[in-house]
């Protein structure tokens, strides 16, 4: 069980932030309102399938197991009605992002989702959260009869993976029961089991929410999950969160016997996740932070005739918001989402690019100021650059400052930063007249690069 509170919290968002934590969500933390009415959103299904299926009274506390099994029961049933009235009821029917979603998907330091739910409800609450519901997560999903694994490389947009499939009107996902048992069956064939994915899992802190299974059930996908054997100690921790856990259950009996790393956490997992997200935003500097606009896709490398914009880690979040600006105002922008130092070809590839951008935005902060870090390659790099442009009209320098930091009395700023203009955009917002003002500067830059009067 729980250690003391406040140091469980500390424990985990210090994961949260490290980006070493993955949620594993399940149908319990999808509940929606319809009609009136707040209820999960697989009851709502279940009821809706079988007025469909025309059973008789399935009881308001049906399952969708339930539900297809009294199908099923029935003489002359053919199972794949049941995909293709599932499939064709959750397309029609409109209901509201749950909360509980969106609350996790404010949360930007979390980028990697395994959800056990077949809706695409979260991938929408993150699209909500963090694109101004632009379909831009990525979606993935896994069933028996065809492999799929996460993309090779790095990652620059959040992707929420469905083992359990994704609802259509095709057999492709879980509605039963018996199907659970397929599907995590399939997860043990090696050719069909998507290795990227369970490495990923394997090398992270496991945080399941909603996810209610049958003690069989729940064994076999922690095994699954934690790709080892379950006494084996692999450095990272599994947070099971569920209200109804008790302590003398066969299930909590047996983690604490053989899973030593897996905590059992006995809270209801729609108020955890509230809390979660309500002290990650505490940390980041309140609600701003979780409301800020997120910038689109960029490639891992940037394209000649961008505009680069350089940070310390730390201010990543107004960087972020920097960025999605400049793509609202149609400027192309790239900065580094990683910030990984991969040795001598990374330092090229970043040389290359402030080489070749259009203009240079670094972010000027008391962070910046005060730490050392991989940024000031890009400050330095970018002065040599500037020099290129003495005399002229061009700005390829634009500096902004997201805090009251001294500047122009600063020592660690870099001297060719106070020649030009720096305007103040406080947590990374700009105003109308500021992004105007850079797209101007950007737009006739370009133009010279590209050789027009």
């Amino acid at each position: 069980m729980m250690p003391d509170y406040d140091s469980f919290w500390d424990e985990l968002l210090t994961y949260v932030e490290a980006h070493s934590v993955i949620p594993v969500v399940g149908p319990e933390l999808v509940v929606v309102e319809h009609q009136g009415r707040i209820e999960p959103y697989y009851r709502l299904l279940a009821r809706e399938l079988a007025t469909r299926l025309k059973l008789d009274n399935p009881g308001e506390a049906a399952t969708l197991d339930q539900v297809v099994g009294a199908y099923l029961a029935k003489p002359g049933s053919r199972r794949q009605s049941v995909y293709r009235e599932l499939g064709d009821i959750a397309g029609k029917l409109s209901v509201e992002i749950p909360e509980p979603l969106l609350q996790l998907a404010s949360i930007r330091d979390l980028n990697l989702y395994v959800s056990f739910s077949t809706d695409n409800l979260l991938a929408q609450a993150i699209n909500a959260a963090r694109f101004s519901g632009r379909a831009e997560t990525r979606e993935l999903s896994f069933n028996p009869s065809e492999a799929g694994d996460l993309p090779d490389g790095a990652r620059d947009v959040p992707l929420v993976y469905s083992l359990f499939g994704r609802i259509s009107v095709l057999p492709k996902y879980v509605v039963a029961e018996e199907d659970e048992l397929e599907w995590v069956t399939a997860l043990q064939i090696p050719e069909k089991r998507p290795e990227r994915l369970f490495d990923e899992l394997g090398r992270n802190h496991l945080l399941f929410l909603g996810c209610r299974f049958p003690d069989w059930l729940a064994r076999f996908i922690l095994r699954t999950a934690k790709n080892s054997k379950l006494s084996a100690e692999r450095g990272f921790s599994e947070y099971l969160v569920d209200a109804d856990a008790k302590s003398d259950s066969p299930l909590v009996a047996f983690l604490t016997s053989f899973s030593r790393e897996t905590q059992v956490l006995a809270l209801d997992p729609l108020d955890f996740v509230a809390e979660l997200a309500q002290r990650w935003q505490q940390r980041q500097g309140g609600d701003a932070a979780a409301k800020a606009p997120e910038p689109g896709p960029m490639p891992e490398t940037m394209p000649p005739g961008s505009l680069f914009i350089s940070y310390a880690s730390e201010d990543r979040p107004a960087a972020l918001r920097l960025a999605a600006e400049l793509q609202a105002a149609g400027l192309p922008v790239w900065l580094d989402r990683q910030q990984l130092d991969w040795g001598s070809d990374y330092t090229a590839r970043i040389r290359l690019a402030i080489q070749q951008c259009a203009l240079f935005v670094p972010v000027l902060s008391r962070t910046a100021e005060l730490r050392t870090g991989f940024f000031r390659k890009e400050w330095s790099w970018a002065s040599e650059r500037n020099l290129d442009f003495t005399g002229s009209s061009l700005a390829f320098l634009c500096p902004l400052v997201i805090d009251d930091t001294p500047v122009v009395t600063s020592n660690e700023i870099p001297p060719s930063f106070k020649t030009v203009h720096i305007e103040q955009a406080p947590a990374g917002n700009l105003q109308a007249h500021q992004a105007d003002a850079i797209v101007k500067a950007f737009n006739a830059m370009r133009a010279r690069l590209q050789g027009m009067p």
